[in-house]
Parts: structure tokens; C-alpha cells; sequence
């Protein structure tokens, strides 16, 4: 969202990769899946992500603990990927 914000100020985006948080969960519950049940459907809603976790839930949709929660998840998801 802030790449549509400094995009048309800046003339570029920022330098740092993107990196998203579902898409990182929904690999982890991938891999945890036997092979005949690939074609399931993950669930991907913040609250289902921070619950598999183990993580706090905080009051969503609020901006600060949004970007909480996401570094949250994406600290474990990046520290479960490391372990496998």
C-alpha cells in the first residue's frame, strides 16, 4: 500500500523486498499437508494465521497492531522456514 503512496512522489518504490505474510503461512501449512491432501483449502484470515501460530491477537484493523501482528507472524514464519 505505501508502494502507491511514494511511487508517484518518488518515482520508485522503496528498495527493501516484499514480503507476504500469507503467502509465507500458506507455504508453511502447504508443506504440513499430506500429499493427498494438497488440494485442500488454507485459510488464510489474520486470526486463523495468529492462532496456528501461537501468536497474540490484538484488536484488528487498527494500524499500528496490524503491522504488529505482521511482523509478529513474519518473524515465526521466517524462524519456522529456517528449522525445516
Amino acid at each position: 500500500m505505501i508502494y502507491k503512496a511514494l511511487f508517484p512522489l518518488l518515482g520508485m518504490g522503496l528498495p527493501q523486498p516484499r514480503n507476504e505474510v500469507s503467502a509465507m503461512y500458506y507455504d508453511y501449512k502447504f508443506r504440513q499437508l499430506p500429499q493427498q491432501q494438497q488440494d485442500r483449502r488454507i485459510d488464510l484470515r489474520f486470526a486463523t494465521l495468529m492462532n496456528d501460530l501461537d501468536l497474540p491477537l490484538r484488536k484488528a484493523h487498527d494500524a499500528l497492531n496490524d503491522a504488529v501482528m505482521a511482523a509478529l507472524a513474519f518473524v515465526k514464519l521466517r524462524q519456522l522456514a529456517a528449522a525445516a
